[in-house]
Parts: structure tokens; C-alpha cells; sequence
């Protein structure tokens, strides 16, 4: 049966510091609104009272703003007034200082419970202390009972780990009071990453629900917002979404069920490079060194191939990809996973000699996933051909439910890191680039490039191409199929999309790369996402209601 819940997400029109009076009263007024819908759960923005641009310590307690007390008071007075969870972002004294943070108000007015942002983003460490706790809440809805819920606050997001572990623990809605940052001539149309493809990848890759509350404007004669609060459905969709301009109130009623976690099984054993210190990983380390810029660049490829039972029409097709590729300077060329998932597909043994001999003919290095036989298994195995043979080959750690029906085995070994002229790069196969773990670990080691031999992953390769290189600050080429969901991919650390395929069409498509700025991991000054992992793995996840906490 269906679990419905209606949730209400409130965009407010952003106020400065000294305005922060009109921005109560908007606030106040906007709940009350909502409310005559009748919704559930009620979702206000990131620091949605006093401000989130708060510009130093000494303006905020110059601006005489209400007491904590005065606001928490009132707005649980409001969530008992309509009967609603209430989730508020709000700016805190902490123990130690300011903290940005979501409180959580039951129907009843009680305090649930509250996160602190942890991942703070660029200018607002300056004033806002981070938190060190993950924790679900577990909240009673009238029709939908029991719900585990975890919460982000904006930035949160472009640290995969954090919903990751709400996942782990049975959270299958994450709220987001959120303060989505942007830029542009036309307040219509602004947008931001977290927006276009972060988001929708964590509800994939979680199997989740996430409602996100934005502010909508200009705040501090500097900050603007996007706008577009909304929902995203576990299949990554935007099922509503607000315009970037405009205060208003977004309603909409979802179904819990929907939601039924991660798609692809997880395998702790394989993710102990995750405990690693951060500033002692291989990506620290590169950040550290010495690089030529001229010595730095190189041109590669990604190439879109729908897989084939027939090795001829395979290796044909890859032979003029290759040379297409080569000609324009391509160093690397990624081809998708060619097995697909038929147990009788192509395999290394008939395929593998004819693309060593086109990476000799070529001078070039290919990567490409192949089925693999070995006794009376059969895995999906990745290879990274140069022209004096295999350089490096992967067993596909983690598969899809079409696989493992069609018989396919997991390898046992996680993705390597291979030293390559165009330098370090991290071998992903099939949907192991659906598994945020996996991407980490190799950036952990030192990956600058990610070699994806996709294939047909089930999901929008590009939306996951573009995430795995904003996270990981590094170079991603995603090799699909023909598909409208596939192609294929040459992503730049920040995310943007420097190449890709046409849907439909077999092809490849070349870009130049530079490992310096895989090596640059800041996304803004004083925002570190290998640095800052250190606070992260030494925080917990723990239930609200109760229980131990979990280390990270």
C-alpha cells in the first residue's frame, strides 16, 4: 500500500541582516499559508531567520536579533497550532559560537531534535561553527507511520558521504533547508550544480526522497539565490520544482514507498580506504608537488557503442571510433562496457588481442570492459590497454540486478589506480560509478582522471559523470551507450561538460585536459572536501530517538 505525505516547502524572498524583523514576519506568515494545505511536513530554508550572509560575528550581535529561545518558542507554537512537523533552518548560538543549523518540531511543538551544518561552505565558516553529528530522526506521519529521515543543509550535499550514511541507517527522506547560491542576468533563469545533477544523483544513488527549500533573491548585496525549491523522486526525477524568481510555497504529496534505498547492493569490505586520513592520502600528497603546466595536458576521449553478440561488428566499430579519436591527438580513449549483460557476449579471449593490436597500431591507450571467463565464472572486467599490452585489468565489484540474473559473478578487488603519460587514473566499471564509495576511494588514492566504461547503467550517465567530478575534483570520462540516458562524456573537475556524444549515435568525442586542476581539490576558498572529510569520518550517526552512535 501507499504511504502518502504532503509535504509544503517554503521559498522565501531573502532579507539582509538588518531586515531580519520583515524576515521573521514573512516567515511566520508563509507557515501560516502553508499550512491551509493541509501538508505534513512543512520545510523552511537554510537559515531562513536572521540570514545566512551574516558578513562577520560583530554584524550579527550588532543587529539586535531575537533571542534563540524567542524564535524556537514561537515556531514550535506554530507546528502545534497546524499539526505539522516543522523543519526549520535557522542560525543557532551554539556551545562554541554560531551554528547554522535545521530544528525539528513534532505535531505536538516538541523539539525532535536538530542538525548542525557540517560541511560549511566558503565565507560562512567565518562566523558559523561546523557540526559533528549525523542523526535520523524518526518521525510518526498520520498516513505514512514511522519514517526515518535524515537531514542536509545545502553544501552538505557535495560531501556524498553524509546522505550516504542516513541511506545506511534506513533514512528514506532527506530534508533540505538550503541556501543554493547562483549567478546570472536574468533572475529567471539561474541555477546551480547542486540543483542541475548533484541532487538528482544522491536521490539515485540513495534510492531516497529529497524535499529542498530554497531562498529565492538577493541577500547582502552579493548573494543570490536560485530559487526552485522542490522534490526529487528516488529515480533522480524533479517531480516539482518552483521557479529561480519569486517567493512561494511548493506542495506536493509523495509516496515513502517509492522510496527502497540504494539501488546497487553496497560491499563495506571493499570501502576501507575510506578511513584513510585524508591528509595523508595519495591526493593530498598530489596537491602538494610540483607540476608543469605543459607537461600537465593531454587530449582524451569518451566514446558511445551499443554493446553487440558479434566481436567482428565490435571491434569494427571500435577501430573507427579509435582512429576518429587518435587523429584528433587522444591520448586515452574510453570505450563503454561491451558485454552488456548477455552471459554469451563477446569476451577477452576473441576481443581483447584485436584491441591490443588497434591501441599498438595507434599509439594510444584504450579503456574497455569486457566478459571475462575463468573457469565457470564469468565476470565484467575492465582493461586499460597501452601499446605494450594490458596495463591494468578490473573485475567489476558491483553489479546490477540484470547481471547477477544473467549470471555474471563480482570481482572481489576494488578499482585501481593506474600511472599512466596522462596520469593518474581510476578504473570504474558498468554501475560501479552508481556507487558514491568507489569514486571516493579512488580520488583518496590519488585518481586525477576516472576511466568510466559505463555501458547502459540503467540511469542518466550523464548526470553521474558530472557529480563523480564536482565531488571528487577530477577529470571523468563516461563511455555509454547510444541511448538517451547514455552517450558518452568528458567532464571537467568542476562538473562541466567539456564534450559529449548525440543521442542515437555511435561516436566519440575529444577534449583537452589539464591534471593540475584534478590536483586543485578547493570548491571555494577554505572549502576542502579532502580536508574537511577528516572532521566528517570523526563525527557519528545515531538515531535521534536513541541508541549508540555509529563512528564514521
Amino acid at each position: 500500500m501507499p504511504r502518502p505525505l504532503r509535504v509544503a516547502l517554503l521559498q522565501l524572498e531573502a532579507r539582509d541582516l538588518a531586515d531580519h524583523d520583515r524576515a521573521w514576519g514573512e516567515l511566520l506568515r508563509a507557515i501560516d499559508e502553508a499550512a491551509e494545505q493541509e501538508p505534513e511536513l512543512i520545510v523552511l530554508p537554510e537559515a531562513s531567520y536572521p540570514a545566512y550572509f551574516l558578513q562577520s560575528r560583530e554584524a550579527y550581535e550588532g543587529a539586535s536579533v531575537h533571542p534563540s529561545e524567542q524564535v524556537l518558542s514561537t515556531l514550535a507554537e506554530r507546528a502545534r497550532r497546524h499539526g505539522v512537523h516543522l523543519a526549520a533552518g535557522l542560525v543557532l548560538e551554539g556551545a562554541n559560537g554560531l551554528e547554522n543549523v535545521c530544528v525539528l518540531f513534532d505535531p505536538d511543538g516538541r523539539e525532535v531534535g536538530r542538525y548542525t551544518k557540517s560541511f560549511l561552505w566558503h565565507f560562512d565558516r567565518r562566523w558559523f561553527q561546523p557540526g559533528q553529528r549525523y542523526p535520523v530522526f524518526e518521525l510518526t506521519f498520520p498516513r505514512a507511520g514511522v519514517t526515518t529521515a535524515g537531514v542536509l543543509i545545502c553544501s552538505d550535499s557535495r560531501l556524498e558521504e553524509i546522505p550516504r550514511a542516513y541511506a545506511v541507517e534506513g533514512a528514506r527522506l532527506i530534508v533540505d533547508p538550503t541556501a543554493w547560491v547562483s549567478a546570472g542576468r536574468d533572475p529567471q533563469q539561474l541555477s546551480n550544480p547542486q540543483i542541475e545533477f548533484l541532487m538528482p544523483a544522491r536521490a539515485i544513488e540513495n534510492g531516497c526522497w529529497i524535499v529542498c527549500a530554497d531562498k529565492t533573491g538577493l541577500e547582502g548585496h552579493s548573494v543570490v539565490y536560485a530559487g526552485q525549491s522542490g522534490v526529487i523522486a528516488p529515480d533522480g526525477e524533479w517531480v516539482v520544482r518552483a521557479p529561480s524568481s519569486g517567493a512561494g510555497i511548493v506542495v506536493h504529496e509523495i509516496d515513502l514507498d517509492a522510496a527502497t534505498g540504494p539501488p546497487i547492493a553496497r560491499r563495506p569490505e571493499l570501502y576501507g580506504d575510506l578511513g584513510m586520513s585524508a591528509d595523508q592520502s595519495a591526493a593530498a600528497r598530489l596537491a602538494r608537488e610540483a607540476l608543469i603546466a605543459e607537461d600537465a595536458a593531454a587530449r582524451v576521449g569518451a566514446a558511445a557503442i551499443d554493446a553487440s553478440p558479434s566481436a567482428v561488428d565490435l571491434v569494427e566499430g571500435a577501430r573507427q571510433l579509435v582512429r576518429a579519436a587518435t587523429t584528433q591527438d587522444a591520448a586515452l580513449i574510453v570505450l563503454p562496457d561491451l558485454a552488456g549483460a548477455d552471459m554469451r557476449a563477446v569476451t577477452e579471449r576473441e576481443t581483447l588481442p584485436l584491441l591490443e593490436g588497434l591501441a599498438r597500431e595507434r599509439s594510444a591507450m584504450i579503456a574497455v570492459a569486457l566478459a571475462e571467463r575463468d573457469g565457470s565464472a564469468t565476470f565484467k572486467t575492465q582493461y586499460l590497454i597501452d601499446p605494450s599490452g594490458v596495463l591494468a585489468s578490473h573485475r567489476q565489484t558491483h553489479l546490477s540486478e540484470r547481471e547477477r540474473q544473467a549470471g555474471f559473478s563480482p570481482g572481489n578487488e576494488s578499482p585501481p589506480v593506474v600511472d599512466t603519460i596522462v596520469g593518474q587514473v581510476g578504473l570504474l566499471a558498468g554501475v560501479e560509478g552508481l556507487v558514491p564509495e568507489l569514486a571516493q576511494s579512488l580520488k583518496l588514492r590519488g585518481s586525477e582522471l576516472i576511466a568510466w566504461s559505463a555501458g547502459d547503467v540503467g540511469t542518466p550517465l550523464r548526470t553521474f559523470a558530472r557529480a563523480r567530478a564536482l565531488e571528487h575534483h577530477c577529470y571523468v570520462l563516461a563511455a555509454g551507450d547510444t541511448s538517451e540516458d547514455g552517450g558518452a562524456y568528458v567532464v571537467a573537475p568542476a562538473g562541466a561538460v567539456l564534450t559529449e556524444t548525440l543521442p542515437g549515435e555511435t561516436m566519440v568525442m575529444t577534449a583537452d585536459m589539464n591534471r593540475l586542476l584534478a590536483r586543485w581539490n578547493d570548491m571555494a576558498p577554505g572549502t576542502n572536501p579532502i580536508h574537511d572529510r577528516a572532521a566528517l569520518h570523526a563525527g557519528t550517526v545515531q538515531r535521534a530517538t536513541g541508541g549508540s552512535p555509529t563512528p564514521r
